[in-house]
């Protein structure tokens, strides 16, 4: 509660910048002119007009014809948008794209709210069914003639096209053919398993009726050149009848019934050997299903009783039984995970339960951990003695070092198949799904006595761990979200550090409420994301030299000790509700890219903001600097707000000799607030000129326009000093 309460309180204290005013406004949809709304209605029924005639159409060519006309003319509408986008035009666009936004949404509630419904559904569907059989056999033969047309577009008249288009689907077989066989076989196993008899029974009335009916009341297979002697009595006209009291049957009457009644007998047999085969096949395929389930049970069942056999290695006294089963547990989790023989929600849930056995292991108890820093020296501490374990320093030194290979192990085995978290030379941060980042790993209050350097974690949950000994996260990749929140590091220790230089976190990093007792080092880390310090504290030196914020950082902590943060990339930052109670620096041409909130934070000691690159809305609005404020060759290129600021006991320095802060000309004068509070030393202003713009600026400073060229030093064009 109380990191949701500061981050909370974080965000309403965060100001906003003009500039997301400005966008705010633009991005508001006034409402569409009559001439506006009039032209859009005469473009949609042209559009209507031209592709009406396509659809109607029996030449599949000019319906084709017809929808690239339409794309082009929707390509080119689309294409003036964008180079008009201050006109009529775009606002007719951006009403019309909001207004269908909001039909997409209702569309999607109202399916949502129908698909919760099923027998809704299956109700709909069967009242459906009548409609759509009575029109389809009411015109099957426009339908059928429709389909031949198109296939003969496709197989006579741009062969082509149907050759390409025959091509592009063998493509897509090949590629998906994984997908299809598997979803194929799950079809044909629903039909085998759970609807096996009604399956059989209704392929053998289908295939009955169809042998009964079909050949009776069609021509199908028929020689041409038969009729049947029925059809040519029918033919016949009643005059004829009656001439003819007495007919003699002609042999050729005879031939053509006997040849119809032959091939309608073949016909019923060929659908019943059709029937039958099918129905054999499927039995086939139910007969090797139960093997294969069998054997499929078989083998799950084998696999629990090795994992088993393998959680109770893990309870071993020997550190080498209880590496087996590390070893044993991570290969069975690849096993479930290669299983194709069921879903994957499954195979991942299998996983997942031994991987809370191995985060169960990493999470239990080690008496032996609150003596890292002792256990770790070569040589014996002559105030040892016997030890929390009752044994020697030597015995207790060799438990201590393999119970430390054994759950580094785990981590190990976990790097291996965790994501792959690069970063290119723009600094862009590019993560890979591993085969084991679906799973959750739950470190929270695991004892941590040994070095994690140089491996991924995958999801690094360690809120109210306890870290001792000398921690190492070099080179550390945490390729999801990384809790440290309630973390204590080293409680029991006295000569400690914790590393987390060259540390890179792709996702979110949470050290809220986390209590580094001596240096914390992030020197170079990267924060892909969203960064909390929120109640932290840093008890000795914090150091974020080189650090790379890429996300929102937020700096709700207390520094006991030096705050390095030289060199620093922030994209956006607020360090309201800080306590620095020793040097603070952000020297070393560190750069704020967003707004960055001092709003209210107490400086102790000296803090030092020289070479600072502010490009964004800057904040010291009462913030309180104890000691000496300096702002040498800082830049400020939006609004600086000091105001209600106090400096108890030196001016802050803005200038010295040629080491200069500089202020941008954009901001208007509104925003350079140096007014700070009654009981401080004053920023003394003056104006300064540049071109035809005055500002009032401190004292010693310039103006320089960020929009004029570079000078061979690198610099713009600058007024002279305040």
């Amino acid at each position: 509660m109380l990191v949701r309460t500061i981050s909370s309180q974080s965000r309403q204290e965060t100001p906003v910048s003009k500039t997301d005013s400005n966008q705010h406004q633009d991005n508001e949809i006034p409402s569409i002119p009559a001439e506006g709304f009039i032209l859009f209605i005469l473009f949609i029924l042209l559009t209507g007009a031209m592709i009406t005639p396509g659809i109607l159409s029996p030449n599949p060519q000019n319906t084709l014809s017809f929808i690239a006309l339409v794309v082009d003319i929707i390509i080119f509408f689309r294409l003036t948008t964008y180079l008009t986008n201050k006109n009529s035009l775009s606002i007719i666009v951006k009403k019309w794209v909001h207004y269908t936004q909001q039909c997409r949404v209702e569309v999607s509630r109202v399916i949502h709210s129908i698909l919760q419904h099923k027998w809704l559904i299956k109700t709909f569907a069967i009242a459906l069914s009548f409609p759509v059989s009575l029109t389809l056999t009411g015109h099957w033969k426009e339908v059928a003639g429709k389909i031949t047309a198109i296939l003969e577009f496709f197989i006579i008249d741009n062969k082509s096209l149907g050759i390409s288009i025959l091509i592009t689907f063998i493509f897509a077989l090949i590629i998906f053919h994984k997908n299809i066989i598997t979803t194929f076989q799950k079809f044909i196993s629903g039909l085998t398993s759970k609807y096996f008899i009604f399956t059989l029974a209704s392929l053998a009335i289908i295939g009955a009726l169809s042998a009964l009916s079909i050949p009776s009341y069609t021509s199908w297979f028929r020689e041409p050149g038969y009729t049947s002697a029925q059809q040519d009595s029918a033919k016949e006209t009643p005059e004829k009848v009656q001439e003819t009291p007495a007919s003699t049957p002609s042999p050729t009457g005879n031939k053509a019934a006997e040849v119809e009644q032959k091939s309608t007998s073949d016909l019923r047999l060929h659908f019943l050997y059709i029937t039958g085969g099918v129905i054999a096949i499927l039995g086939l395929i139910e007969t090797n299903r139960k093997n294969s389930q069998d054997h499929i049970r078989q083998v799950h069942a084998a696999r629990r009783e090795r994992y088993i056999e393998a959680v109770d290695k893990l309870a071993s006294e020997q550190a080498p039984v209880r590496l087996g089963g590390v070893y044993a547990l991570s290969g069975l989790i690849d096993e479930w995970l290669d299983d194709d023989n069921i879903d994957k929600d499954i195979r991942v849930k299998e996983g997942q339960v031994i991987i809370n056995n191995l985060c169960s292991y990493i999470r239990s108890a080690f008496p032996l951990a609150q003596k890292a820093d002792t256990l770790e020296l070569k040589d014996k501490d002559p105030s040892y003695g016997e030890g929390i374990s009752g044994k020697g320093f030597f015995a207790d030194q060799a438990t201590f070092r393999e119970e430390q290979n054994v759950r580094q192990t785990i981590f190990i085995e976990m790097d291996k198949r965790s994501s792959t978290v690069r970063k290119d030379e723009e600094g862009k941060i590019t993560v890979a799904p591993g085969t084991w980042s679906d799973f959750d790993f739950d470190f929270s209050r695991a004892p941590i006595f040994y070095s994690l350097n140089n491996l991924t974690i995958e999801k690094g949950n360690f809120s109210e761990a306890n870290f001792y000994g000398n921690q190492n996260f070099k080179n550390v990749k945490f390729a999801q979200d990384a809790d440290f929140s309630g973390a204590e590091f080293n409680k029991f220790a006295t000569d400690f550090k914790v590393k987390f230089s060259s540390v890179i976190f792709a996702q979110k990093a949470i050290f809220s409420d986390s209590t580094f007792e001596n240096e914390a080092d992030f020197l170079s880390a990267t924060f892909g994301g969203r960064a909390e310090f929120n109640g932290t504290i840093f008890k000795d030196d914090a150091i974020f030299s080189a650090a790379t914020f890429t996300g929102f950082a937020s700096f709700s902590a207390s520094f006991m000790g030096e705050a390095k943060f030289s060199q620093v990339t922030f994209k956006s930052a607020t360090f309201s509700g800080a306590n620095f109670d020793r040097n603070a620096s952000f020297s070393g041409k560190t750069t704020f890219g967003g707004i960055v909130n001092f709003r209210g934070t107490p400086f102790s000691k000296d803090v030092f903001f020289d070479e600072v690159t502010f490009e964004d809305e800057v904040f010291f609005s009462s913030a309180v600097f104890t000691q000496k404020a300096r702002f040498l060759k800082a830049t400020f290129a939006q609004k600086a707000d000091f105001s209600y600021a106090t400096f108890e006991n030196y001016e802050p320095l803005f200038a010295s000799g040629e080491e200069r802060a500089k202020f941008s000309v954009r901001p208007s004068q509104e925003d350079y607030i140096f007014s700070v509070s009654s009981g401080s030393k004053p920023i003394h202003t003056r104006e300064t000129k540049l071109d035809d713009v005055t500002r009032r600026i401190p004292i010693g400073t310039v103006l320089f326009d960020p929009s004029s060229p570079k000078d061979e030093n690198g610099k713009y064009r600058e007024s002279p000093p305040a």
